[in-house]
């Protein structure tokens, strides 16, 4: 099914032709720039979709390229509109991050998330609960706007009652690690075994008993993308993204520095139990949980 496409992958779709436009016409960065009166960081940044890019800026940049094709200059006129729309996620952009907000947006135009977490549940897998306890490890400043967060990962989890498809691969340890007492985390084992049977939701156990494994030492997910409508490039698909969250700031890999993420889930997948076996581990904890 075509994507509706979000305000973030217009962005940045429109910044993508945009930058292969000014390549293919052998103008530089400064070039743009002085057409917009702006700097040339403001030009890499439009093109990597981090900022919104106006229709006259547009309609300014074309010109310089030269570009004559009417339907193209029309289609990214229409991209640059809608990146610039407010998503329904800029509600809570006082608590949250830019480049959290810019996830958020892919997030929910994604098709498709190949997720792996070695400390904690993932925040769409949360329940509110759990979630509130997971800030106990945060910041004592980053805990004012602790309900609102909540409330974005709560929002944020419709989409898996619907054609979101995620894959989760999960360390033994976030489901053994107990946050927030033992009901606390049955509440939340529970949860994953009610998400678990959803036929667009896997999960997958990284037992301890298999040792180390490459790429386990930090939780990352491969965001992919249906097609997104459009007269120019029909069939368009917003390539895979990788998105990395750490204690130093957000990170995001595209091109081919994605491929190596799809080998190492690959291999994570592999050596994990499969989903059925999965669940069944899942269903024991969560049994001696109770029994404590």
């Amino acid at each position: 099914m075509p994507s509706s496409g979000s305000p973030t992958v217009r962005r940045r779709r429109a910044g993508k032709i945009l930058r292969d436009l000014r390549e293919k016409s052998g103008k530089g960065a400064d070039d743009a720039a002085a057409a917009l009166e702006v700097t040339s960081s403001t030009i890499y940044r439009m093109e990597l979709g981090r900022v919104g890019i106006k229709p006259r800026d547009v309609q300014a940049l074309v010109e310089v390229y030269g570009v004559e094709d009417a339907e193209l200059v029309d289609e990214l006129v229409r991209l640059a509109r809608d990146g610039r729309k407010r998503g329904w996620w800029a509600r809570y952009s006082d608590t949250i991050s830019p480049p959290y907000a810019t996830y958020v947006g892919l997030e929910q135009d994604a098709s498709s998330l190949n997720v792996y977490d070695g400390l904690i549940i993932n925040g769409l897998l949360q329940t509110r609960e759990y979630a509130r306890h997971t800030f106990s490890m945060v910041p004592e400043r980053s805990l004012k706007y602790m309900d609102q967060r909540i409330d974005l990962r709560m929002e944020r989890q419709q989409r898996l009652r619907g054609d979101l498809k995620i894959w989760n691969v999960i360390d033994e340890a976030a489901i053994r690690r107990v946050l927030g007492g033992p009901k606390v985390m049955i509440d939340q084992l529970q949860n994953l075994l009610e998400l678990g049977s959803l036929p667009n939701v896997h999960l997958q156990i990284l037992p301890f008993e298999g040792g180390a494994y490459p790429g386990m030492l930090s939780s990352f997910t491969i965001l992919g993308f249906g097609e997104v409508d459009g007269d120019v490039d029909p069939g368009y698909r917003h390539p895979d993204v990788v998105y990395i969250e750490g204690h130093n700031g957000d990170v995001y890999e595209e091109g081919e520095d994605v491929e190596p993420f799809h080998e190492i889930f690959g291999f994570l997948r592999s050596a994990a139990l499969d989903p059925g076996r999965s669940l069944e581990f899942i269903e024991r904890q969560a049994h001696d949980l109770k029994s404590l």
